[in-house]
């Protein structure tokens, strides 16, 4: 019964994993528009450049 529940606990940490994935990515580009747009945001750091 050991190896099921392990079993469990690793597919429902994947799929918890995957399904909020996207979410980071979008959040990340909602908060940098608030910059641009000059909301102040409580303990944001201001976004750094993209990469070259």
């Amino acid at each position: 019964m050991t190896e099921g529940l392990l079993l469990a606990r690793d597919c429902i940490i994947c799929w918890v994993t995957v399904w909020l994935a996207p979410v980071e990515p979008i959040f990340d580009m909602i908060e940098s528009e608030l910059v641009r747009r000059g909301v102040a945001l409580e303990g944001a750091e201001p976004p750094s450049p993209p990469a070259a």
